[in-house]
């Protein structure tokens, strides 16, 4: 038997409905009428963010009747808001306040209980304008909540866990029942609630990487956090738009091949995008090359180390002795001179340590012998023509890479230099002369290879080498 409408209750909420205009607009909130329950809930102090659910429940009972029972202390059960099959809505739980409505205390504490007019196995079940007043309620209370919209946040009484076991609260309830259309009611609340997709892009040059390159991240719907990972492993947060790795990314540090970089972008509880791209590393060795110094070599007086990073620019020079650091270099070009006249006779070590700009670290270690000079009669010294015997770099060759060029002088330069095409490349002071040339970074073609011996008088031979096209000059992307 259907329960009497109550006829005051009914004109107070059409006139409250003819005075709200539609809430179409996107996150509004639907016409509502307040009507108080009498103490069949408890009084809260809960936050929107404290909401996690919302449980969808069916009167089994016309409207009013069902309004009335919700407000009656008797009922011991309450529900924030119940929505009639013409799209009314009426509020008797402040959403502040914990309803009685899922049989689960738990689930009461952080859910929103909406009631629906109708019968749970009714053939009749639920009205269009039932379902677009309960999405435009719901998609308000998500969107305020941070609440994601989808089944595991917007259930039906059926699904809340029972404390003694099953489902559908402590009643093992079955609402909303076979008739409730899901997928059509999650739609229009996502409409209602203004919902975007998430989406957070990688960003980062194309192309085998090298050094240090910029990676960032383009997001949409809302995201308020990117973490970046490289390999599975988390590097960075950035919590402020735009949303970058700090410093960029060193590929140094990764070695070469292919490596998997990941963008983990957060807008909310339960919200968030994750998006990964393969990249492949491709970097040059670094290392150094060194003139002036010679492995085994017995010396008895000052040596004269000249060294030149290659595969990366280095940003400091830290020279050795025996392990104890004698000199810090920051810039080229990067000398270290050390008397083996003051250590004791016998075999002593030099090593040089130097970081790229990249952080890789590249060393080498020469060990010298050190003798005590014999005490012997100065003879006048000779007078000696200078004059360039021999090259390691021929007329006409063709060179690739870094070019070892070394030049033997009969007599006695205070310097050897070394220039290409006329600009003066580098010198050295002490036998073998040698500079280690870097063929990479000049143009292909034909180059003019000098080595001039300076004395009081200078002598000078030249050759003329070609440097190939790179096959990486083609077209490989390096940024």
């Amino acid at each position: 038997m259907a329960l009497p409408r109550l006829s005051f209750l009914a004109a107070a909420i059409a006139a409250a409905c003819a005075l709200v205009p539609a809430a179409d607009a996107v996150g509004a909130r639907p016409p509502v009428v307040w009507l108080k329950g009498e103490g069949n809930f408890t009084k809260s102090h809960r936050h929107s963010e404290s909401i996690d659910k919302i449980v969808v429940h069916v009167t089994e009972g016309a409207f009013w009747g069902s309004v009335r029972w919700l407000q009656s202390p008797r009922a011991h059960a309450s529900s924030h808001y119940i929505v009639g099959r013409n799209g009314r809505i009426v509020q008797l739980v402040h959403l502040s306040d914990i309803a009685w409505h899922a049989g689960n205390w738990k689930v009461n504490s952080h859910s929103v209980g909406i009631e629906h007019e109708g019968f749970t196995y009714g053939s009749g079940g639920f009205t269009n304008a039932q379902y677009h007043a309960s999405a435009r309620l719901a998609g308000w209370i998500a969107r305020n909540s941070l609440l994601p919209i989808d089944r595991k946040h917007i259930i039906g009484h059926a699904e809340v866990p029972s404390p003694g076991g099953g489902r559908g609260g402590s009643s093992h309830h079955t609402d909303p029942g076979p008739h409730w259309k899901w997928d059509y009611y999650l739609g229009l609340v996502r409409r209602y609630a203004g919902f975007q997709k998430l989406s957070v892009t990688p960003l980062v040059p194309a192309g085998p990487l090298r050094g240090i390159v910029p990676w960032r991240a383009r997001v949409t719907g809302g995201i308020r956090a990117v973490e970046f990972a490289i390999n599975g492993r988390v590097v960075w947060t950035d919590r402020h738009a735009p949303f970058a790795l700090s410093g960029g990314l060193n590929t140094a540090r990764l070695g070469n091949g292919t490596h998997v970089l990941q963008v983990y972008g957060v807008a909310g509880p339960g919200r968030y995008d994750i998006a990964r791209r393969t990249i492949v590393v491709d970097n040059k060795a670094f290392a150094l090359t060194s003139a002036g110094a010679r492995s085994w070599t017995k010396v008895r007086g000052p040596v004269k180390l000249r060294v030149r990073p290659w595969g990366a620019k280095a940003a400091t020079m830290t020279f050795l002795v025996d392990g104890r650091r004698r000199a810090v270099d920051r810039r080229p070009p990067f000398v270290f001179s050390w008397n083996a006249a003051r250590v004791k006779a016998g075999k002593h070590v030099l090593q040089i340590v130097a970081t790229a700009v990249d952080g890789r670290i590249a060393k080498r270690r020469i060990p010298l012998v050190a003798v005590k000079r014999a005490v012997v009669k100065r003879k006048p010294p000779a007078v000696t023509t200078l004059k360039i015997l021999s090259q390691t770099v021929a007329d006409e060759q063709e060179v690739t890479g870094l070019v070892l060029w070394r030049v033997d002088v009969a007599g006695k330069p205070t310097r050897v230099e070394f220039l290409v095409d006329g600009v003066l490349r580098g010198a050295d002071v002490a036998a073998p002369y040698t500079l280690g040339w870097d063929s990479t970074a000049e143009v292909p073609g034909a180059h003019r290879l000098t080595a001039r011996a300076v004395g009081k008088k200078s002598v000078e031979a030249t050759v003329i080498v070609t440097v190939p096209a790179s096959p990486e000059s083609a077209g490989s992307a390096t940024p």
